[in-house]
């Protein structure tokens, strides 16, 4: 069975962010129409950067190197209290998520992604992770994180790390 919840309810938003209906995953969004996702880059004191491995069953690009941790919003939630979940769901990690930690907001095709950079000292393998979304999780410098990033089909998530260390570093003073 995939690792995907096709039942789950979504917010659907247009493009001011604004919340216009609401449906299943599993239903095609019009055009206009936009579901919330959120995704974070975690860094630790030495500037590495948390990577998660998808699972081998997800429908999108299974056993694919990701972002930290993401996921889409579900119906009633905030763009904080997503983020707050998947970090909670995905990692175990419970770290306070303001709309400070948010960077950017990006419009794609049929998503809103919201992106956010934290700071943690958890070490990867203190780290509880829900084994039907990743296989497993580590840090690497920023380098080796760029090449395992850089996969047929997939976007590497170049500038969202680069900002998501720039947004630590400007907020760490």
């Amino acid at each position: 069975m995939a690792a995907d919840r096709l039942n789950e309810y979504w917010d659907i938003y247009n493009r001011d962010l604004q919340i216009t209906g609401r449906r299943q995953r599993r239903e095609a969004l019009q055009p206009g129409e936009y579901h919330l996702v959120v995704d974070a880059f975690i860094f630790n004191a030495h500037g590495q950067v948390l990577l998660q491995q998808r699972a081998p069953d997800k429908i999108h690009f299974p056993s694919y190197w990701d972002c930290s941790v993401g996921g889409s919003a579900v119906a009633g939630e905030s763009i904080e209290a997503a983020m707050h979940r998947e970090m909670a769901e995905e990692l175990g990690l419970i770290i306070p998520v303001t709309a400070a930690d948010n960077f950017l907001i990006a419009t794609h095709t049929r998503w809103i992604e919201a992106w956010f950079a934290f700071q943690t000292t958890e070490p990867a393998a203190h780290l509880a992770i829900q084994h039907e979304e990743l296989q497993r999780v580590a840090f690497f410098d920023q380098a080796t994180a760029q090449r395992h990033l850089h996969q047929v089909g997939f976007n590497p998530y170049t500038v969202q790390m680069q900002r998501a260390w720039a947004h630590i570093l400007e907020h760490a003073q």
